[in-house]
């Protein structure tokens, strides 16, 4: 059962094809994984046809950072995918980031070290500023 300190979840596809039952595998994989791990699901979002093939126009994408915006300063808040290849590129993980998250598979993968790792390189370097 989760509670508002379990991490809250925003689940992330895109699907460009009208055969939706890969799609609907690798959602069911994000909500058992979610479940599993007890983290709540704020929602699913999903790019669908042209929107899913652009790295340009997410539509689907932005909402979801912008939903993240909201909660990610009172709980934990990630972008859940089923693989890394959902996003296809690393400026989607750092938009996660922008909105106060992180990013993690269903694999059991995550990008939060690495975040870690980006935030004190900056913060060491706003300190040399003068």
């Amino acid at each position: 059962m989760s509670t508002a300190s379990s991490p809250l979840a925003f689940i992330y596809d895109r699907h460009a094809t009208e055969h939706r039952a890969p799609l609907d595998l690798r959602l069911a994989g994000c909500r058992n994984w979610a479940a599993l791990r007890d983290w709540e699901v704020a929602g699913i979002w999903l790019d669908l046809g042209d929107n899913a093939l652009t790295d340009g126009h997410r539509p689907q994408f932005n909402g979801l950072c912008g939903a993240m915006e909201t909660y990610a300063g009172t709980r934990e808040v990630l972008c859940l995918v089923h693989t890394w290849e959902r996003l296809t590129r690393t400026d989607y993980q750092r938009r996660v980031a922008a909105a106060g998250g992180y990013t993690a598979t269903c694999l059991g993968e995550d990008d939060r070290r690495a975040l870690t790792a980006d935030r004190r390189a900056a913060h060491a370097g706003s300190r040399g500023r003068s």
